[in-house]
């Protein structure tokens, strides 16, 4: 994914909040460290539950149809 993807991503899931944003950080390389990979995925991003604030701003992706790009 690129930098600028990623960028979107992390600002959707935090709803652009910096403490919110270094909590899902610290978390997700915690988990990275704790599990070997030494390296934050997306799947790391995913696990972190994140602070109400963030929650309440975060718009999941909507899911693709099958075909569509």
């Amino acid at each position: 994914m690129s930098p600028r993807l990623w960028a979107g991503v992390l600002h959707n899931r935090t709803g652009g909040m910096i403490g919110s944003f270094d909590q899902l950080i610290h978390e997700a390389a915690n988990d990275a460290i704790t599990d070997g990979t030494e390296k934050i995925t997306k799947a790391h991003l995913d696990a972190v539950i994140l602070d109400v604030a963030a929650q309440t701003q975060f718009t999941p992706p909507r899911q693709r149809r099958a075909g569509q790009q």
